[in-house]
């Protein structure tokens, strides 16, 4: 089993490693000079004018491309292919070129080539660049097979950012969302380095502005500094000292963008130190609040450290073995890697938000509903009428309601009598009254009921058959004094309830009188 396992990983691995072709040219002898004639080991990457010379031999006819390892941050260059007969082929590109490139996100060229010895001249000119480029010769073939796949990522990678860019663009408009506004920012100034770098904006808009390869990603530093404050509570009053950090290495990241600005050759060496700073203040934040168990730093640090090993090894290499990539594509695998964890972890602070949003909002409804909550018989209060009110229909109908003999109970059975009575009589008529009107306690043995106004008679009859149900339960001469009012009748919502009172009161004094003269003719 394992000897088959071993099999299959060998099979894999040859499957996609690229395969030596046996048409593979060699290049010979490259030496480089600066423009005063000296011979170089390495072009500095503080740019400048270069000319590199190598003897190219061919054993195979073929489609030939010539193209740079390492980079892609090229802004001029030309290929001079002489051959045996002294006739010369030229090739130009480059990111601020006016030529067409033939391959996507790549600087290579075709040229046919018969068997024999060629003197191969590439002249270089760029303000800065991000590693040494190194000139290779391969089939087409072999160099479609290296480099299709390591477009295709860098492809993916590129819409991965556009679409996070995008989403927290679009959350950072709002007011309140600083923090993924500053995020967004900083996924914008890696997207523009990484578009012009690899040649995407000249390819695909014809911009050549060669400076979109460094400036953007001086902006996004500083940006990024801020969105690292605003996702870990970074201010003056929490974690002061941390602010103060924030302070300086924005300070910091300003002169560099200023000096860069000033001394354009060393733009690029200024990303890199600019980089190092806002890794520098994020593992520091992340560092201490997670010892504070601050649970979003403990993520963030591990997101941030992740981007640290990855980008760390993007910006410090200057040569890579394989042809395939360059050092612009590792970068962009490394903001993407942290890009997306960052995501991650602003999409967890926003559910935290939300929930904690929620939980409050609970909160409040909850103590919203006890304010407008009687406490003893569990129906809506004064206050919630009044809310109500506000919103009356100008065809409802309040009722005020006054109980008979409460006062009579508490003094002779005790307040818990009263209360009961109080109680039975909202469980009875609430349930009674069930879609037709809403009960409201406005205090002691007083009521309300809203209703609309076709509903009137069948709310009054409920009331006459809760009466009857309490007297089956024992509270003997049960009643209530009413007063009506329909809205038509007033436009303010005092006056409303001023004559719904004052005809609940002169009905309480009717019913008074009629049971005083029932007594007086019983007598």
């Amino acid at each position: 089993m394992r000897r088959f396992f071993f099999c299959m990983l060998i099979a894999l691995w040859v499957t996609l490693m690229p395969q030596a072709s046996a048409a593979s040219p060699q290049l010979l002898g490259t030496t480089c000079m600066n423009t005063k004639g000296a011979v170089i080991a390495s072009i500095p990457l503080q740019g400048g004018k270069f000319v590199c010379q190598s003897v190219l031999k061919i054993t195979h006819a073929d489609q030939y491309v010539i193209d740079f390892k390492n980079t892609s941050t090229i802004a001029h260059f030309q290929h001079e292919i002489t051959d045996d007969r002294n006739q010369t082929s030229l090739i130009k590109g480059g990111l601020s070129s006016q030529e067409k490139d033939p391959f996507l996100l790549r600087h290579g060229h075709l040229i046919h080539l018969v068997p024999g010895t060629y003197r191969l001249i590439t002249w270089l000119q760029s303000p800065y660049y991000l590693a040494q480029p190194e000139i290779f010769v391969a089939d087409l073939a072999s160099y479609q097979q290296q480099t299709n796949y390591t477009t295709a990522i860098s492809l993916l990678l590129l819409g991965v950012l556009l679409g996070i860019f995008t989403y927290y663009c679009a959350i950072g408009v709002s007011t309140g969302h600083k923090t993924e506004r500053m995020y967004a920012l900083f996924i914008l100034g890696n997207l523009i380095f990484q578009s012009a770098a690899l040649g995407l904006f000249k390819q695909l808009f014809e911009w050549h502005w060669f400076y979109f390869t460094s400036l953007p990603i001086l902006l996004s530093n500083m940006a990024y500094v801020s969105f690292v404050c605003h996702l870990l509570g970074i201010n003056q009053h929490h974690h002061a000292k941390l602010y103060y950090f924030s302070m300086v290495a924005r300070a910091i990241l300003l002169a560099l963008l200023v000096f860069a600005m000033i001394f354009p050759n060393w733009m690029l060496e200024m990303d890199r130190v600019g980089v190092a700073i806002f890794l520098l203040f994020g593992l520091t934040s992340g560092i201490l609040l997670s010892l504070k168990k601050h649970r979003v730093a403990q993520l963030y640090l591990f997101a941030i450290t992740v981007f640290g090993v990855l980008g760390g090894l993007s910006i410090t290499a200057e040569r890579l073995s394989s042809n395939a990539w360059t050092i612009e594509q590792l970068g962009l695998i490394a903001v993407a890697v942290e890009a997306i964890l960052l995501s991650l972890l602003v999409a967890y602070q926003i559910n935290r938000m939300h929930q904690e949003k929620e939980h409050m909002l609970a909160e409040l409804q909850s103590t919203r509903s006890l304010a407008m909550t009687d406490r003893l018989t569990g129906v809506p209060n004064r206050h919630a009428l009044e809310n109500q009110m506000l919103r009356f229909s100008e065809h409802g109908c309040l009722m005020f309601i006054d109980m008979d003999n409460l006062k009579q109970v508490n003094d002779h059975f005790g307040h818990e009598a009263g209360d009961n009575l109080l109680k039975s009589f909202c469980q009875i008529l609430s349930k009674k009254l069930d879609t037709h009107g809403q009960l409201y306690r406005l205090g002691g043995d007083e009521f309300a009921i809203i209703c609309h106004e076709d509903d009137v008679e069948w709310c009054q009859h409920q009331l006459e058959y809760t009466h009857r149900q309490m007297e089956k339960e024992g509270f003997v001469g049960s009643g209530a004094s009413v007063g009506v009012v329909f809205s038509h009748e007033a436009s303010e919502t005092e006056e409303l309830m001023r004559i719904a009172d004052k005809r609940m009161y002169a009905d309480k004094r009717t019913r008074k009188n009629r049971k005083e003269m029932i007594q007086v003719f019983a007598n």
